[in-house]
Order: structure tokens, then sequence, then C-alpha cells
């Protein structure tokens, strides 16, 4: 193997990302993953006709990292979105589906919320925010209840949240966990005239591939498609079912040994892996008090159980439904899930013709101790009850996945805590990144937006050197 200027550890899409900026610019790098795919959550599975993301299943129209490396990949013409019969978002409220409002206008009539909880909707407008003067960072919770009301945050932000951090609003900071929520309330004195000025300003940077910005987007064989451009890409540069061990100060480098039992000499390290992960291999190479700053971050576990149907289920409209933490607002029986994609609902191809599909997603302490086939019956128990039907079939193909510390809990002062771990470990050595999810946020934009500003900074010290 030809020794590498840098070495990466992990080929999800923030490892990948990086590689694919470094060796874009004619420097050598390597990646080595444990598991023997690539793209970390990011990946899709056909099978009986059916596809199964086992992580995400869309990316947001108005995401311009994502974008950006769509292009750069020549992948645009392979993009799809999404049409109107996803467009309607579902939410289980005192025990049926109930349509979450599409607009501003229909918050002020939904029947999810009581009168007085629309009033206090609607007269955000009106009551400037100023954040704490003391700068310390506010719970989500507390930062939404603050603006829009109690009731409202429960019932609204409550399930959606646990929805993208199967987290509960208390456990999240309102600036680390949705800066750009956080910003807009900021600059411009409150949510809704953030989010409004926002909207009509954001997103002119480099949208050089074109799609409808309120529409999801992915691809004809699913998001592995991404992974799989940026794999080849790449080529030999990639090791899969090769972990990394142990990193080691080595003269001016780096030692990495892998699990194969053999070694590489790199200038430069990035670890583009999960905090955990991340936190091992700082101890292992002595950096134990950024070590400790990883071990204190907080993580869920997710399982995910796709059901498929090749006939026999027909889905409502629309994108999934969402359950909300308050008991008052799920009523006496809910759905134990924290919520169902409709996936065959999103775009073509995702069923054969007259088959269905959908994904649960579940706390994994909430049904570890089930076995795959009762994790299923639960899946269907709970479809039964979001569509008020008295049975649903035997799924004709299923697939459950299970990712343990997968979401890292971005807890109040998380933000600035990572702004000095790594303004710290950058004068202590330069040489050594840190680019996991826990850096730049969870989302599949954050990541490759993560990734490829890692591989600047690569760049720009290796320029230096």
């Amino acid at each position: 193997m030809v020794q590498p200027r840098t070495v990466i550890v992990g080929a999800g899409l923030t490892g990948l990302a990086c590689a694919f900026d470094i060796a874009r610019a004619g420097s050598d790098v390597r990646v080595f993953e444990r598991r023997q795919q690539p793209g970390g959550v990011v990946g899709t599975i056909a099978r009986d006709g059916f596809l199964f993301e086992t992580g995400p299943n869309t990316i947001q129209g108005s995401s311009a990292a994502f974008l950006r490396l769509v292009s750069d990949l020549d992948l645009a013409s392979r993009l799809i979105h999404t049409g109107a019969e996803s467009a309607t978002r579902w939410l289980w409220f005192q025990g049926r589906l109930v349509a979450l409002p599409r607009s501003p206008l229909g918050l002020l009539t939904t029947p999810v919320l009581s009168r007085s909880a629309r009033l206090r909707l609607a007269t955000e407008v009106l009551r400037g925010f100023v954040p704490p003067e003391d700068e310390r960072e506010p719970t989500f919770e507390a930062f939404l209840t603050e603006r829009i009301g109690r009731e409202a945050t429960q019932t609204l932000a409550g399930a959606f949240v646990r929805g993208i951090y199967a987290a509960d609003l208390s456990e999240l900071g309102a600036r680390s966990a949705f800066p750009r929520l956080w910003d807009a309330a900021v600059r411009r004195g409150g949510l809704v005239r953030g989010l409004l000025l926002g909207r009509k300003k954001g997103g002119e940077e480099s949208r050089s591939v074109r799609v409808p910005r309120t529409s999801l987007v992915s691809f004809p064989d699913g998001l592995q498609e991404l992974v799989g451009a940026l794999r080849r890409d790449l080529g030999s540069r990639v090791r899969t079912g090769v972990g990394v061990e142990r990193i080691e100060r080595f003269g001016s480098g780096w030692n990495v040994a892998t699990s194969d039992g053999s070694s590489v000499f790199a200038d430069r390290v990035v670890l583009a892996v999960q905090a955990p992960a991340a936190r091992v291999l700082l101890e292992r190479a002595n950096f134990e008090e950024e070590a400790r700053a990883l071990a204190a971050i907080g993580h869920a576990s997710v399982t995910v159980v796709h059901l498929a149907f090749a006939s026999g289920l027909e889905l409502p409209r629309g994108f999934g439904y969402l359950v909300p933490p308050a008991a008052e607002a799920r009523g006496s029986m809910a759905p134990r899930a924290l919520g169902t994609i409709f996936t065959s609902n999103l775009f073509p191809g995702r069923a054969p013709s007259g088959g269905s599909s959908c994904a649960s997603f579940y706390r994994t302490t909430d049904v570890n101790s089930l076995s795959d086939n009762e994790r299923i019956e639960l899946a269907r128990a709970d479809l039964r009850l979001a569509l008020a039907r008295t049975d649903v079939p035997h799924p004709t193909a299923h697939h459950i996945q299970c990712w343990d510390d997968v979401i890292p809990r971005l807890a109040p002062g998380h933000d600035r805590r990572m702004t000095e771990l790594t303004g710290a470990l950058r004068e202590r050595c330069p040489s050594l990144h840190l680019a996991g999810s826990y850096i730049g946020g969870v989302s599949v934009d954050s990541v490759i937006a993560t990734g490829r500003a890692t591989a600047r900074d690569v760049l720009r010290r290796e320029r230096r050197a």
C-alpha cells in the first residue's frame, strides 16, 4: 500500500465526502471501515421487489451541501423528488390520525390544538425574542414553550423531535440541536419572522442542481446510489471489513494499527466515526481529556422495522405519522412506535405495483427484549391501530435494522463544548481531526458538510506544512 498522507477512520457519508475532496485535490488518502459496506447508516436493501432504506429515507430539497455533492458526482440526472401525494403528514392525536397543517394558516385552525394554544401561536410574532443574557443555552423545550406555549410545544414539536432525535424535548439544547431555528429567532427577534424571512433569502448559494426546495429527494435505487458513486470514485482508497484498532503518534505523523494486523503510517488522521468509537481511539492514544468530553455525550439507539405487503394493505396518502410524547395528546391508546413512514408513498419503485411498504421507528430500549418475530407483530399491531383496521396482513417481506448509539443527544451547551474541544485539539495536535455527527449535526446534509469542511481543513494544513 502506498503511504497515504491522510487516513480516515470510518466510511460513513462524512468520511467518504472528506476523502472525495482530499483525493480530488490530488492528495493521498485511505479510508478504513470496520463494516463490510460503506455508507454508515445510509444504505438501501432490495428484497422481493421492495426497497428498504437502512437509515434516512429522504433528503430535504433545500439541502445545499447534499446538492453540491450530487453535482460534483454527476448524479443530478438521477435525482427524483416527492410530489403532492406524499406531502400530507399525520399525527396520532387522541386515538386517531389527524392531518398536520401544511401552512401557517393551518396552524391557526388545526384541531390538534386548543383555542388558547392557537392564540398563543398567533401572537408569537408580536413577542420579541431576547436570548438569555448569560448566554446559557436553554433546552429546546424551554425555548419553544416561551415562544409558542406548552401545548403546541409538547404536541407538535415533541412529536417532531422524537422522529428526528429519538429524544425528548428536555434532553436537547435549542441552539445545539436546531442551530438554524435558533439563529433565525435571534437574528429576527422571533420564530415566525425568522422563518419567513429565512425562507425568502435562504438557499441561494450554489444551487446548480435544481429541485423544488420544499420537496424531498432521493434516487431511483435509493440513497445507496450516493454511497455507491462515492465508493466508485474513491476506488481502492476505501477498505471495508477492516477497522482501526489504535492510532499512535509516531514522529511527526501517525501509526495506524488495523484489525487485519497491519499498520499504516500517515501524516494526518481523521476520526469520522461516532463519538463512542472515537472516544476509544482517543483513550488508546492518551488523549484522556478529549476522550472524557466525548464520553459525556449521550446517544439514542434506534430499531427500524420495515414491513412490505404485495397486496391487501392500502396506506393513507402522505409521508407517514408521528406520535407525540404527551399522554393527553396521545390518548388512552397509542402506537408504541416513535413514528412510521409510508415508504411506498414516497417515490416510484419502492414497492411493486399494487404493493405497499412502511418503516416504523422504535427506541431500541423499548423493543430490545423482543425477538424479530415479536418486533414484526408489534409493528403490525401499531399499523392496525393507526389505520383503524381490524387486521393487517402478514408482510410479504420485512427487514429489521438495529443501530446502537446512532444519534448523538445534543444537550444544552453541546455546540460550545465541541467548539472548545476541537479548538484545544487543533492547538495540541493539529494533525488529528474529529468529524463525527456530534460535531456538525445529524442530518445527511450536515454530515456531508462536516466531511467536506474537514477536507478543506486537512488540505489547508497540508499546504502550510
